[in-house]
């Protein structure tokens, strides 16, 4: 099978595209990548111009049609795609003879140009079942595919003395600064160490949240030392979602560490709660679970395996291939 695979590429925190198409090749497609978002302007340049984004944007719908009408493909796989014209995707629909579809991680009734191209895909594939249902009552097809782990990446591993100085933590949390960073807070009042990484948290007003902000966004590899080196991983789930789970879920438990997250519909079916992984329904029992597990070595140790078991043999970004490519090839 051709596929154009039309996606974030390239860059040091796009590897989700990296993944997939490591797997779609794995199972006989030959790929073509087109990155849609420095296509035409590299992202280090224009991220410092002025105007520079909305150019990129511009002349990359140029390009896209281009690549995408130059030679036959039996598959277009767009990830995500929030910068594409639907006008764009409406002129490739009019001369591409095969599929063109769309997998994504958040909820597309955000992006309007996701949104408005609802008609020129043949599939839509949403990690949320709760989005799956709203967008199939606007009478489009749509699938429900999860996110994945890939055990080639996220799995244990053997930091050096250097990398667990600078990784190792009590509490470990990876994201993107938002409107629960409160939640943080409750976990400075104890002795234990906290370690935060990702976008914004150089901005936080909290005071007690500063001393324990280790640094920006991680990359894969730099991410998964982090929980290998943690003694809880703490994911928080985006507040977009309504049923489902965030990659964060897979990843971390590919990696062999205990994790503590909010409780989502989608996690107590993908993981057995209290055995596989731990979760919360309210901030307050954060604290509590935290003092918990600290205390019981054997019980993490036992619930992190459990969770590395199961994401192997049931969450893993191969399964999730193969289960596109199976519905690609019925449609």
């Amino acid at each position: 099978m051709k596929v154009l695979f039309v996606a974030p590429y390239y860059g040091p925190v796009h590897s989700s595209g990296r993944l997939w198409v490591k797997w779609l090749q794995r199972l006989g497609c030959e790929v073509t990548v087109f990155d849609y978002r420095q296509a035409v302007i590299p992202e280090r340049w224009y991220t410092k111009v002025r105007g520079g984004r909305r150019l990129q944007r511009f002349l990359m719908q140029f390009r896209l049609l281009q690549v995408a009408t130059q030679r036959p493909y039996d598959l277009i796989f767009v990830l995500k795609g929030e910068t594409i014209y639907p006008s764009t995707l409406a002129r490739i629909r009019k001369r591409h003879k095969g599929l063109i579809v769309n997998w994504m991680g958040d909820d597309p009734r955000n992006f309007p140009n996701i949104r408005n191209a609802f008609p020129f895909y043949d599939i839509v594939f949403l990690t949320d079942r709760g989005w799956v249902q709203a967008v199939q009552q606007m009478g489009y097809q749509v699938e429900h595919l999860p996110y994945g782990c890939d055990p080639d990446v996220h799995r244990r591993v053997t930091l050096t003395d250097e990398e667990w100085q600078r990784f190792h933590s009590d509490v470990c949390y990876v994201g993107r600064r938002d409107e629960r960073e409160e939640w943080l807070v409750r976990l400075t009042s104890n002795a234990h160490l906290l370690k935060i990484w990702g976008y914004g948290w150089d901005k936080t007003p909290f005071t007690a949240l500063r001393p324990h902000i280790a640094g920006g966004a991680l990359n894969e590899e730099e991410m998964v030392k982090a929980f290998n080196a943690a003694k809880i991983v703490l994911n928080l789930q985006p507040t977009q979602l309504i049923t489902g789970v965030n990659y964060k879920t897979h990843e971390i438990a590919g990696s062999g560490a205990f994790q503590l997250t909010d409780f989502k519909e989608e996690v107590a079916e993908m993981y057995e709660p209290g055995k596989e992984i731990v979760v919360f329904r309210s901030p307050e029992e954060i604290p509590e679970l935290v003092e918990r597990y600290l205390r019981d070595e054997k019980e993490r140790r036992r619930i992190a395996e459990a969770s590395q078991k199961r994401a192997y043999n049931d969450h893993t970004l191969e399964k999730r291939a193969r289960r596109l490519l199976e519905i690609v090839r019925e449609a």
